[in-house]
């Protein structure tokens, strides 16, 4: 879910789109592209204002749009009409119960109970999912169920919250600290084949015409991606922070988080033990990171930004600044012991560029651990890059096409002492191809109609030592996957699919799951209601 509110003119009350919902970001990036909507978007996610606001934007250019088109309007206008219209009105020409009551409805798309007066409105809905493999070399099949449910809403104008529940269980684990995977992480209850987890997510936000603070716990992406960022990926479990987003004017935008990451280093000092085993507790480990993102021109976003990664026992307050650069330069004391023990700095830059009409280019840089003593070291290796395209109503207007390429040096988000890695329960904040990686990652997609999909991939990708001193010196993983998936929005935030991929899998067996391990010829599908 969203983590600021990214319009200027936008109204308060801040909710979060959960960013797995890719249908509505999806056709949110095509206005874009189109030069129907400007979009900024190299903090993730939305709020649902800020969507909705955007979709009325484009109500308004309806003309410009295709027939497809306009039913994805129409189609998404059905949920975010909660955040527009002043009433449930709108509510009563669709399909639903309770229909003749003026503050309370049941609609069917999106499936929810909702209620709205002039103080609160409130939605709950239900998360349900399953998606499962059957690949050639494995007897058993594969999958990965969750259930649970989701509430948001706000109180008057400036007041919102949200919370969501999920239960999940995989029959294998598909998705764990020593994979290489794009798969959101998770912390594990394993037992002898697969695993369970549960997670609580939610905040509450105040927001007014040009700003918000947020107290969450929950996930958010920073950098231009479309399979992956390399700055703040989000794939981590989820973990607490405070959020301050602010739009003072149209050119400039700045978005500022501090938050307690989970070390799951054991601080010895503090470790006990009662009659039925030890208790241990973990180093506190803490990020600030903050992004200044300057539009010069229209269509054109510029991002400046850095973080820092500390571990003390004692939060320090400097770090609560949220205009402050945290290179590691060292004032005074032990150099060493000031590097490897208080923090543990970032740089990064992101560019977007809009300006030609369907076309949006893209490049991000994160640089680690960066300092003035860097600058003439010929050995430096601590900095990931990524470029990108993608061009929307290609030949028709139907027919999307992206390509991406990310290379990652090999000492780029690994760091010498455990506390201060740029990592949250073990997972990379960063890049999910992890140090001393390349990747390419094309995909043609293909919308005929509304909601549905038919999109053909190709990524290829190779891991190297981690003692290499240069890029892919060695190369220990190599990833290479034909898939062509078939996806269908049926009603708002529902979603089935089917898929099949030609999968090749070589090198380290501790980096994938087994059962994707070699030649494969795998298929797929789910299907999910929320997410």
């Amino acid at each position: 879910m969203s983590l600021l509110c990214n319009s200027l003119f936008a109204s308060p009350q801040v909710v979060y789109q959960d960013l797995t919902n890719t249908g509505i970001y999806d056709f949110m990036d095509e206005m874009a592209n189109l030069g129907i909507i400007d979009l900024t978007s190299v903090v993730k996610p939305y709020s649902r204002i800020f969507i909705a606001e955007k979709l009325k934007e484009t109500l308004a250019a309806r003309e410009k749009l295709n027939h497809r088109q306009r039913k994805e309007l129409n189609f998404y206008l059905r949920d975010y009409n909660l955040e527009l219209q002043p009433d449930l009105t709108y509510f009563k020409k669709g399909k639903g119960l309770f229909r003749k009551n003026k503050n309370v409805g049941i609609p069917l798309s999106p499936l929810a109970i909702v209620y709205k007066d002039s103080l609160l409105t409130f939605s709950l809905r239900p998360v349900y999912g399953i998606y499962g493999y059957a690949t050639q070399n494995n007897k058993d099949n594969v999958y990965h169920r969750w259930g649970g449910g989701e509430l948001f809403g706000t109180i008057g104008r400036h007041v919102g919250f949200y919370a969501s529940l999920r239960d999940n269980h995989e029959s294998e684990l598909l998705v764990n600290r020593g994979y290489i995977s794009s798969d959101e992480g998770a912390a594990w209850k394993e037992s002898t084949k697969g695993g369970d987890f549960s997670e609580m997510r939610g905040g509450i936000s105040y927001a007014w015409n040009w700003g918000s603070v947020l107290l969450a716990k929950d996930h958010f992406q920073w950098g231009d991606n479309y399979h992956g960022s390399n700055i703040l990926s989000g794939r981590t479990p989820s973990f607490p922070f405070f959020q301050l987003s602010m739009n003072p004017v149209r050119w400039f935008g700045f978005h500022f988080v501090t938050a307690q990451l989970i070390s799951e280093v054991v601080d010895k000092s503090l470790a006990y033990t009662v009659s039925n085993g030890p208790r241990d507790y973990y180093f506190s480990k803490f990020l600030s990171a903050a992004m200044f993102t300057f539009t010069p021109l229209k269509h054109l976003d510029l991002s400046v930004g850095n973080s820092v990664i500390s571990c003390s026992k004692n939060y320090n307050p400097a770090y609560l600044s949220p205009f402050l650069f945290y290179l590691n330069d060292v004032s005074s004391g032990d150099s060493s012991q000031k590097v490897h023990y208080g923090k543990n700095s970032q740089l990064f830059i992101n560019l977007s560029s809009r300006q030609i009409r369907q076309l949006h280019l893209y490049a991000s840089v994160f640089i680690d651990d960066l300092g003035t003593t860097r600058f003439n070291d010929t050995t430096y290796t601590s900095i990931s890059w990524k470029a990108g395209f993608r061009v929307s109503n290609l030949l028709n207007q139907n027919l999307t096409l992206t390509a991406e390429y990310t290379r990652n040096s090999p000492r780029t988000y690994t760091y010498p002492v455990s506390t201060l890695t740029f990592e949250s329960n073990r997972y990379s904040l960063g890049s999910y191809l992890l140090d001393n990686s390349h990747e390419v990652f094309a995909s043609l997609g293909y919308r005929p109609v509304r909601g549905l999909l038919f999109n053909l991939s190709y990524n290829w990708a190779e891991h190297g030592g981690l003692s290499d001193k240069k890029t892919l010196a060695s190369v220990t993983w190599t990833y290479d996957a034909m898939k062509f998936d078939v996806t269908y929005e049926f009603i708002n935030n529902a979603y089935v699919s089917i898929g099949y991929q030609y999968l090749n899998i070589t090198g380290d067996p501790s980096l994938s799951p087994a059962i994707f391990m070699g030649h494969q010829n795998i298929l797929s599908g789910g299907v999910n209601i929320g997410f």
